[in-house]
């Protein structure tokens, strides 16, 4: 499955099996708590879903809708990042900005393991540098 709306058709069909067979997509999006218009138009590729209606989907067709439709998964670490990021005061963004782009670069310019003892002591060293301080 390439896109987001072969998935959704494809859970469709899913879901009919588990119903005894055949039913039609106003079932569906009640299953679904959607909208049936929404629906429709997301299983034709002229829309697709946002806010509630996306949430709706991933709990009851599963998280994989995040990484379809190119999204951030809520309460993934990105994703609570990217939703508190734009309250912190702007000179603490600028340097956690920094910090986090420092040590990107500097792990991939040594070839390091992200998850190795090497580029954790790294970054606490530049996180430290921008003025964080990392404890654990």
């Amino acid at each position: 499955m390439n896109t987001f709306q072969e998935w959704l058709e494809e859970r469709y069909k899913d879901w009919e099996k588990t119903q005894g067979g055949k039913q039609n997509y106003y079932t569906f999006a009640r299953f679904l708590d959607v909208g049936h218009s929404s629906l429709t138009l997301w299983i034709a590729g002229a829309a697709t879903p946002a806010g509630d209606d996306l949430a709706k989907l991933a709990s009851k067709l599963g998280p994989e809708i995040y990484g379809l439709l190119k999204l951030v998964k809520p309460n993934s670490p990105l994703g609570m990042l990217t939703d508190n990021f734009n309250l912190l005061p702007a000179a603490f963004q600028a340097r956690l900005a920094n910090a986090v782009t420092q040590t990107a670069q500097n792990i991939a310019q040594n070839k390091l393991d992200p998850e190795s003892a090497d580029a954790k002591r790294l970054a606490v060293h530049i996180f430290e540098k921008w003025g964080f301080k990392i404890s654990g």
